[in-house]
């Protein structure tokens, strides 16, 4: 082998370890897009059981079309709907459950209510929520439905935060009799902002089970008296 050959030898080995990573990181995004693609269009629509822990039940369901599952908790609790009502409805309540800077914007009415929180997302900025909630009780059910959805446009946006725009959850509160009430929580909503969503599918589930924390909190002596002219309370306990 001449002297001149012999210094073409490590290009050509870069060369064609370049070109070896550069069809590598292609077949790579290639098997994340059709998996992705494959992720998306399955789905059976409708609520499967996922797991139990403290007294919670979480579902999720999967839509054809859409990369992010829907999650709902179900557990029950001793207290009244008006004092849950009143509790989800208090911003002061948000610091227990992992938000702050809650505020309420404008309480219309006790059926319509406007608020603000921020959440933190660990290694993602944080996510700031302007909400509308609505409140309206099934005459025959008794049940209290609370719809949550965004309003991302009540308020100019802070720099602080990314603030969500796809959001339409819900709260169910249903009396069972003997002074107990069923919660059930809905959570649908995309946090956006590149999140993947692979993380937030694995991750919104264990979220769903503070819903423990709902006995405790409604026990706060705060809540103990709670009234709304548009519930009719039929299956009210002693106060604790």
């Amino acid at each position: 082998m001449s002297n001149e050959e012999t210094p073409m030898k490590p290009k050509m080995s870069l060369r064609r370890l370049l070109k070896t990573l550069w069809l590598g990181a292609i077949s790579l995004a290639g098997v994340f897009f059709i998996t992705q693609a494959i992720w998306t269009l399955s789905g059976s629509n409708q609520w499967e059981f996922h797991s139990e822990k403290n007294g919670v039940k979480v579902y999720t369901l999967k839509m054809p079309g859409s990369s992010m599952r829907q999650v709902k908790a179900i557990t029950r609790v001793h207290t009244t709907v008006a004092r849950l009502v009143e509790m989800v409805r208090d911003p002061a309540v948000c610091a227990d459950i992992g938000c702050s800077e809650a505020r309420t914007l404008e309480r219309v009415n006790d059926n319509l209510q406007y608020d603000y929180f921020q959440a933190k997302v660990p290694f993602f900025q944080k996510r700031e929520f302007v909400i509308e909630e609505q409140f309206h009780q099934n005459p025959d059910t008794k049940a209290v439905f609370m719809s949550v959805a965004a309003v991302p446009d009540k308020i100019p946006p802070n720099p602080c935060c990314f603030r969500i725009t796809q959001l339409s959850n819900s709260f169910q509160f249903t009396p069972v009799g003997n002074g107990d009430v069923e919660i059930e929580y809905v959570v649908n909503q995309n946090e956006g902002g590149f999140i993947p969503d692979l993380l937030l599918n694995w991750k919104r589930p264990q979220i769903m089970y503070r819903l423990h924390q709902m006995q405790d909190l409604a026990n706060r002596e705060k809540y103990q008296n709670a009234r709304f002219e548009f519930i009719n309370e039929t299956n009210r306990p002693e106060t604790p």
